[in-house]
């Protein structure tokens, strides 16, 4: 299990607002969730790492479809009602929104890709550790969301409003922090 200060603030914060709603949440479930995820796209990203030249942009689709899926996951086990359509939304944002902080680790990664031998398996290597940690602060994101507006609020938010709060969350954490986090937990797992 992830065993990383932020996600344990995360895991806090939502459980404390879940109690608020009335609501229950198996912690654990969720960081499973998220650890999940981001060791299935950390494996398929190491292995696309591989393709010279477009491996890091096949990765970054690898990482969209991932946290669409994860956010699904996620507000099941929260038990947040939210239609697909608001969850890919949320997502796209969410993954645009990183993917120009992991946008020089890409153009590296399809740079080092030509380089027969050596330089796959360091794309790769390179490639697996930035997705997992993108979908490790892509979870934190989600959890966040859910903690900072409430069950409630997060429901009845419009899609706009959905993808304004997911900024609004980023924007108010130590992506550097994350980041470091979960490349530890990446080693870990």
């Amino acid at each position: 299990m992830m065993n990383t200060a932020i996600m344990k603030q995360a895991v806090i914060s939502l459980n404390e607002a879940m109690r608020e709603a009335g609501r229950e949440v198996n912690a654990e479930e969720v960081v499973n969730i998220v650890e999940q995820h981001a060791i299935a796209t950390a494996v398929s990203a190491a292995a696309s790492g591989a393709i010279p030249g477009a491996g890091g942009l096949v990765a970054l689709g690898i990482a969209c479809t991932s946290t669409i899926t994860m956010y699904g996951r996620l507000a099941n086990a929260m038990g947040v009602r939210l239609n697909n359509g608001l969850i890919k939304a949320v997502a796209s944002a969410v993954v645009a929104d990183l993917a120009a902080s992991v946008a020089a680790t890409i153009a590296a990664t399809a740079a080092i890709s030509f380089i027969p031998g050596v330089g796959n398996m360091a794309s790769g290597t390179l490639t697996a550790i930035t997705n997992f940690g993108f979908i490790y602060l892509a979870g934190l994101i989600f959890i966040n969301l859910v903690a900072s507006f409430g069950v409630s609020r997060v429901e009845n938010m419009s899609e706009e409003e959905m993808k304004s709060a997911a900024k609004s969350v980023q924007d108010n954490m130590d992506v550097k922090a994350a980041m470091k986090e979960a490349k530890k937990a990446y080693k870990a797992s």
